[in-house]
């Protein structure tokens, strides 16, 4: 045996930290196809192993096989090993209720993250049980993507109901929204501890009412879809907040500049729009608004629809003095237009 031989460490060799800080990254079916029949310590490690978790990942799967699986699961005694459940069905298998009717979210009380897609209100209200979060205790990271089709019998109440219970869970601190309609947070009524929101369909005085509940939000990704009057009473926006990301699906540039000033301590904007006629005034006010209420402010990254003939005079006012650095990106969008990305930092 040569001593190049004997230098050759092998998978078997690495510690049982080392393995399970690798396992992590595999399903639990990748994990049972590759390692399980390896050998005695490696079955051990997966599936006895105190410090393994678990992820489970269920897509356009079938009724039976979605039992088969779950009965796995049962008998081998997983359930409480499992940290991340992802389910995304196509929309004809109802793998989100079959999942739920046979074996009930609450008993993976070590469940630390959650991703359900295309999900039903009558499906999230069954899932979502007061009964059910009081054993999640460990749910930390939530995605859920609505199915588009909106039910009858108050959705709206029901809906904003279910997003408030969801909001003031202890442990929530990273949440994703996906809905068939504009969220109002008109039924928040308790704070809430989440850190990192995203939602996709809402407006201003909806992000308005949802910062009196949010004390601890550091983060804010919001699709701005509808247009609401805004009330004039005293607006508190949480001091946590360092990054904002607004996507624009309308012209609403005076609302914009007017929620922005507000935001005294923020340190990353991200500002997306898809209108083709926005205002080239607009582009030269964004570094007085910047040096007058965003003095925080270190990176600033600007996309936009912008017409070939007006690139030329839509970047030249992104060039800033002060120490900010200029970067810029263009990409086709048909024959007449280019997709701009400005991205100007400070160091």
């Amino acid at each position: 045996m040569t001593f190049e031989t004997k230098l050759m460490a092998k998978f078997e060799d690495l510690s049982d930290e080392i393995i399970i800080s690798i396992i992590e990254y595999l399903s639990l079916e990748d994990l049972i196809l590759i390692f399980g029949k390896l050998n005695t310590r490696l079955s051990y490690i997966i599936f006895d192993h105190p410090w393994t978790q678990h992820q489970l990942y269920l897509q356009t799967i079938d009724n039976n096989t979605l039992k088969k699986k779950l009965d796995f699961i049962e008998n081998m005694k997983l359930t409480t090993r499992i940290s991340l459940i992802k389910i995304r069905p196509f929309s004809i298998y109802r793998s989100i209720e079959i999942f739920n009717q046979y074996k009930p979210l609450s008993n993976f009380v070590n469940l630390q993250a959650l991703s359900l897609n295309n999900i039903t209100l009558d499906e999230a209200e069954s899932i979502f049980t007061s009964e059910c979060l009081s054993k999640l205790n460990n749910l930390t990271h939530l995605c859920i993507i609505f199915s588009f089709g909106i039910e009858q019998n108050n959705y709206s109440q029901r809906f904003e109901c279910l997003i408030s219970k969801i909001l003031i869970h202890p442990s929530l601190r990273y949440c994703i929204f996906r809905t068939a309609q504009s969220l109002e947070f008109s039924q928040l009524q308790s704070l809430s501890f989440v850190e990192y929101l995203n939602i996709n369909y809402c407006n201003f005085q909806s992000l308005y009412t949802l910062f009196k509940f949010t004390p601890y939000l550091r983060h804010l990704t919001a699709t701005i879809a509808t247009i609401n009057e805004l009330k004039t009473e005293q607006i508190s926006i949480p001091s946590s907040i360092n990054s904002l990301k607004l996507i624009l699906c309308i012209s609403l540039y005076d609302e914009l500049t007017n929620f922005l000033k507000k935001f005294s301590k923020l340190q990353k904007l991200n500002i997306i729009t898809y209108s083709i006629i926005e205002p080239l005034t607009f582009t030269s006010s964004w570094f007085k608004l910047i040096t007058e209420y965003l003095p925080s402010l270190t990176q600033f990254r600007r996309e936009s629809n912008v017409a070939l003939e007006n690139i030329a005079s839509y970047v030249e006012p992104f060039h800033w003095p002060n120490g900010w650095q200029f970067n810029e990106k263009r990409i086709a969008n048909g024959s007449n237009y280019s997709r701009v990305i400005i991205i100007n930092t400070r160091f």
